[in-house]
């Protein structure tokens, strides 16, 4: 079989669960198609814009919120499914169908799960749309659309907010997580020993997590150093040239904090391994890594899209949304001492209503699209 996995650059959110699907379906023996989707559609516009309106958030994090919660409405999905009819935008897809010729399509992004079936439906395509919510806990009010032939979400919160939104229930299915496959191999021994293989101290350790884009800032490392907490901080993730020179502020200002700046790696699930707790930007694929880890998350910034994951920590008691940084330094303090505390997330973890494997949900796919093969070609011969 044959999947197409489109997705949009903006941020890594919805590039990685494509990429997962489509390494899982290559190693399962099938063909998969990895293609932004706005280069399947020919509007280079949309790709610049997309890109650089979501870095241009990320450095304003308390404007985004405001930003996306006044375009996120059905007016504007309306305004995106227009952009699937009009004639260059079609013959583009047209054209790159017909070179690829899929045997199912499917979108990280909601912009992709609008367009697409409106583009389908126009052009009679015999071709299943699918659409995955990289949100996990949550989907757009715009990305709600009725021509989808399925759309999945990871957990039960997100398909009680899609059909809250709007979407209907028959054409919702929970899904596995598609988790990186590094992930999904890595062998668990100790915090020590992963501590010591990163070249770490063995002591309490903080995680923070820049995210494929590199934009954060030093506001909590200023207060952990304030308040004297015995604790050390890892970073992980690439750097814009503002953080970056946030972060060397910091160190020349506090020498003696212990600060590990790693970059970019490769190997984020042994960071997770060696943390006790991890801080950031509520990214969904950050969240469902930590989950997956059984690593509690403090969302430090919560930005209008992961909303829901801040419900869904205080849900499942295994973490914290919390935009005051004196308050996240009280729940480092007192995760750190309270071993009951500790000790309750760590069963909380054992409870979750959640799957992952990247292989199970293309297995998912498969069964989704042989179905809908199979049902179609009954209609035909009638």
């Amino acid at each position: 079989m044959k999947g197409a996995m489109l997705y949009v650059n903006a941020g890594k959110g919805h590039y990685i669960p494509a990429k997962a699907l489509a390494e899982s379906f290559e190693r399962g023996g099938h063909e998969a198609v990895l293609e932004d989707l706005f280069v399947v559609f020919d509007t280079p516009f949309w790709e610049f814009f997309c890109k650089y309106d979501w870095r241009f958030l990320l450095h304003h994090p308390r404007l985004e919120p405001v930003v996306h919660s006044l375009t996120d409405t059905r007016f504007n999905s309306f305004l995106i499914k227009m952009q699937g009819f009009q004639r260059k935008h079609i013959n583009a897809f047209k054209a790159w169908f017909e070179r690829e010729r899929p045997d199912f399509i499917i979108s990280t992004n909601f912009i992709g799960g609008i367009i697409l079936s409106s583009a389908a439906k126009k052009l009679k395509l015999d071709v299943p749309i699918y659409q995955y919510c990289a949100d996990v806990f949550d989907t757009p009010l715009a990305g709600v659309c009725r021509d989808l032939d399925r759309m999945y979400l990871p957990t039960e919160l997100g398909k009680e907010n899609a059909i809250r939104k709007g979407q209907p229930e028959e054409t919702i299915s929970i899904c596995p997580f598609p988790l990186r496959h590094q992930f999904e191999t890595y062998s668990y021994t100790s915090r020590s020993e992963v501590r010591k293989k990163l070249g770490l101290p063995d002591r309490f350790t903080i995680l923070c997590s820049l995210g494929g884009e590199g934009i954060g800032s030093t506001h909590l490392l200023y207060a952990l150093a304030k308040a004297g907490v015995d604790c050390q901080v890892v970073v992980i993730g690439g750097q814009s040239s503002s953080t970056t020179s946030s972060f060397e502020r910091f160190e020349s200002e506090h020498p003696d904090f212990p600060v590990f700046l790693r970059g970019f790696v490769d190997n984020v699930q042994e960071y997770l391994a060696a943390c006790d707790i991890q801080v950031g930007k509520a990214g969904a694929n950050a969240v469902m890594e930590a989950i997956y880890m059984r690593r509690p998350f403090i969302v430090t910034e919560v930005l209008y899209a992961f909303k829901a994951s801040k419900e869904f920590l205080r849900r499942h008691e295994i973490g914290w949304g919390e935009n005051d940084t004196e308050k996240q330094v009280e729940i480092i303090r007192r995760y750190m001492s309270d071993e009951d505390l500790r000790r309750r997330v760590e069963r909380s973890f054992s409870d979750l209503p959640i799957s992952f494997g990247s292989d199970a949900f293309r297995d998912q796919l498969i069964r989704a699209t042989e179905l809908y093969l199979s049902s179609h070609q009954k209609a035909a011969v009638k």
